[in-house]
């Protein structure tokens, strides 16, 4: 029997109310862009939730200041490529664990990410770091 508290790792919910395992979901069109299935994932406690905006305000300082060299550091070691899609152009720094749900800005919480493939992953907590350079 499932855990009645289990929780998405993706977006955070409540496993009985994730809607990430549904066609057309952000989760299911960012994964069918890296070329990847859904596998379900689950936490056993909940993301931090209610992160105050000052705690936010200095995480998203912190990024811009470090933001060039944090910039060519992950484009060195993974690739001048979309960490999901393998994209060139128009990349940005994300946020692997979002600082709505806790994260830091710190180098190891960052991957490169194109701005389609950004944009469509929002919120959600998605490593793409690992499948670099698939072919």
């Amino acid at each position: 029997m499932p855990n009645p508290r289990a929780y998405c790792s993706y977006c955070g919910r409540l496993s009985k109310r994730c809607a990430c395992h549904e066609a057309g979901s952000n989760l299911q069109r960012f994964l069918e862009r890296g070329g990847r299935s859904y596998a379900p994932c689950i936490r056993d406690a909940p993301y931090k939730r209610g992160v105050p905006p000052q705690v936010k305000s200095a995480e998203r300082r912190h990024l811009q200041k470090k933001y060039k060299i944090w910039y060519a550091a992950l484009a060195e070691s993974n690739g001048e490529c979309c960490a999901n899609c393998g994209e060139t152009k128009d990349l940005v720094l994300d946020h692997v664990l979002p600082i709505a749900k806790g994260g830091s800005s710190r180098l190891d919480n960052l991957q490169l990410l194109c701005t389609t493939c950004n944009r469509i992953k929002g919120k959600l907590a998605i490593d793409c770091r690992r499948a670099t350079h698939r072919e």
